[in-house]
């Protein structure tokens, strides 16, 4: 329900003390003596905006809707209807804008689990082939929903390259929907020019005779480097894992250049302002200064409409402290990082991202009943050194994020959970466990008891539901992956995140995904884990702040927050589920200032999906047996490179392949930034 006058007044005189600079907020006090005390605030302040919408979801329990909200400098003064709100402000001087009377707002989105370098790095492809519809700031790139249609789509975007005889590289190719990749495929469909398939996953990449020879990849030159070896299949050009560090050095070097890369972080930045998000975190971030500088640079720019934030990655910090013999100074090493942030990039204090198990894309989650074809998944992390990093961190205070998938793997990450709750109990410790794929309804009983919280990928249902019903996981499991309703029955609390490249970071699209389950072919995955759209659009918002702990900054809309506010051309709340994904952004209220989207973000007909998706009915490859990753190191030169690249505190002279990333190709990647340093 709206505030009182009285109410408002003391809430309004409070906050305009903040922002015009008279420090922290007191408790709050009578309205009589806040106005009192606080009038030179009042005069000295930055001049008080009336935004008029349609209607303001808050996202606030006590006040849930709203129609006008009043902002002084970056800060929320005042949320209700138009009149109650300006009979508060008085005699204090306002504007009221009426831009968005026939708009909707909601809160800024917030996109708590985002990766800019590969997000960057994918939208600069030469062509984006996928399973789903990209639509970036420049461009859509249709789905292609089987080998058929990628193989035509590849066809269609070669022939219409007008870069050659560069390299042509293209990303999004996905095994079990595309079909078998080989050399000998690759060299028919390119005998002259190199070409470089980049695995949807991100951790896998093919090469055509072409490219192995102008990077100087031999069957000789790949052998001999232990495991890294092993995860190459020369004759195919298949290079995955840590086989990727055998190419990906000399192939970044030629494909990527700084005037590319920066382009990319352009069109990264461009879209996130076209879904509405006003904040973003990478968790498990790669610690390389050089790249960090470059995210200052751009991501702080003025005309960038969203602040970012860090998490360093734990796995990597552990394996480079446990190979130096310095585990005693991991949680300072971690805490080293804190400095790097300017502007409108920081990195979160006490917080640290650890991994269990392999990926959900790629089917090499850790499960507990065999897959359908009978391979194995992998571990990130080996459990024990997993229990071992999170007993470190936990006595330490950090709030932990695990990236885990299967149900194998989540047995650990709650086993080591509740070992730390028994041995050092701690309250609101925030426990986040990270995409959330397979589970068991015990493992999600257990997870409300130990009061955790999920940060879940709910595209999993929509991409992967369908095909892994027959591949890999079988009926069951597939359809009940991301239990999300079993969640909330448990915890008050579940956020969305994209995982961006791994799924489009588009808030609404995830709130579609969660309240609908509908996969690929259109039918409803285990409907009775469907949430409501405002659980959805809570997830999004305040409850993917409360992840970060940002809750009392940003995430809803109430006096003495940040003024973020996304604006919509309809009502989540009020629309079909089904048509939520289709809701326009018309731009963004970021820290106080209106952003509108640069340019309208391309649409789709009446009634089309942004995601498409056909019959999925090619047999499916079997899946390699998949070998866990070890915590084998490659040599990159000197302990000084190593700590100038890496910022590790270690005097290891060589960098963990899993050196603060999600994957080999990220790693190198941002090593590539810090050649060009």
């Amino acid at each position: 329900m709206p505030l009182s006058r009285r109410q408002a007044l003391a809430v309004i005189g409070s906050t305009i003390a903040t922002v015009g600079g008279s420090g922290a907020p007191q408790a709050q006090t009578a309205a009589d003596d806040a106005l009192t005390q606080n009038n030179e605030a009042w005069r000295l302040g930055p001049r008080i905006v009336v935004y008029v919408a349609r209607r303001i979801r808050t996202m606030e329990p006590d006040q849930p809707e709203a129609t006008a909200v009043a902002v002084s400098g970056n800060r929320i003064v005042a949320v209700g209807s138009e009149a109650d709100v300006i009979a508060a402000l008085g005699e204090r001087p306002h504007d009221v804008d009426r831009r968005f009377a026939d708009k909707v707002m909601v809160p800024g989105f917030v996109e708590h689990h985002v990766h800019p370098l590969l997000g960057a790095s994918t939208m600069v492809a030469d062509a984006v082939i996928a399973i789903e519809d990209w639509v970036l700031p420049t461009r859509t790139w249709s789905a292609a929903a089987d080998a058929a249609a990628y193989w035509q789509a590849l066809r269609t975007a070669f022939a219409a390259n007008t870069t050659a005889p560069a390299t042509f590289m293209t990303w999004g190719y996905h095994h079990e929907f595309h079909g078998p990749m080989s050399r000998a495929a690759l060299d028919g469909f390119s005998p002259d020019r190199p070409l470089v398939v980049w695995h949807r996953s991100c951790h896998e990449l093919f090469l055509n005779s072409p490219a192995l020879s102008k990077y100087g990849l031999t069957a000789a030159t790949v052998r001999g480097h232990g495991l890294a070896s092993e995860q190459v299949d020369f004759e195919n050009g298949h290079f995955y894992e840590k086989g990727l560090t055998l190419v990906a050095a000399a192939l970044l070097k030629d494909i990527f250049t700084p005037e590319k890369m920066r382009t990319g972080l352009d069109l990264f930045r461009r879209y996130l302002h076209g879904k509405g998000i006003t904040t973003i975190c990478e968790p498990g971030t790669q610690m390389i200064r050089p790249l960090h500088e470059l995210y200052g640079e751009v991501l702080s720019a003025e005309d960038v409409p969203f602040r970012t934030y860090f998490i360093p990655d734990g796995r990597a910090l552990y394996d480079q402290a446990k190979a130096a013999g310095t585990l005693d100074q991991l949680v300072p090493s971690t805490e080293s990082y804190l400095s790097w942030g300017r502007g409108k990039v920081r990195w979160l204090p006490k917080q640290v991202k650890l991994f269990s198990d392999g990926a959900v894309f790629s089917l090499l989650m850790q499960v507990k009943d065999p897959y359908l074809d009978g391979h194995k998944g992998q571990w990130l992390a080996l459990p024990d050194d997993y229990r071992d990093a999170v007993r470190r961190y936990w006595n330490r205070g950090y709030q932990i994020h695990t990236h885990v998938n299967g149900d194998a793997g989540l047995e650990t990450v709650l086993g080591a959970l509740e070992e730390r709750l028994a041995a050092a109990p701690r309250n609101d410790h925030r426990f986040t466990i990270v995409h959330f794929a397979v589970s068991t309804e015990d493992q999600v009983q257990r997870i409300g008891r130990a009061q955790a919280m999920v940060s879940a990928n709910p595209y999993y249902v929509t991409a992967l539901a369908d095909r892994f019903s027959e591949v890999g996981l079988g009926p069951e499991r597939a359809n009940n992956m991301v239990r999300l309703a079993s969640v909330l029955r448990e915890r008050p609390h579940l956020s969305l995140h994209s995982d961006m490249p791994m799924a489009a970071a588009d808030p609404l699209m995830l709130a579609w995904a969660a309240a609908t389950r509908t996969t690929a072919s259109g039918r409803v995955a285990a409907p009775d884990q469907r949430i409501s759209l405002e659980q959805a659009l809570r997830g999004v918002t305040i409850d993917s702040a409360f992840t970060i702990r940002l809750e009392n900054e940003i995430g809803s809309i109430r006096p003495g927050k940040i003024a973020d506010f996304t604006i919509l051309d309809d009502d989540p709340l009020e629309i079909e589920p089904s048509k939520v994904r289709q809701i326009g952004v018309w731009g963004v209220v970021f820290d106080g200032t209106v952003r509108p989207v640069e340019r309208p973000p391309q649409q789709h007909g009446a009634g089309e999906a942004p995601i498409r998706f056909g019959a999925f009915d090619k047999p499916a490859p079997s899946r390699r047996p998949a070998q866990a990753l070890s915590c084998t190191s490659v040599g990159v030169g000197s302990s000084s490179t190593a700590q100038q690249v890496c910022g590790c505190q270690s005097s290891s002279t060589q960098l963990s392949t899993a050196c603060a990333c999600g994957g080999v190709m990220a790693h190198a990647l941002a090593e590539h930034y810090a050649s060009m340093a």
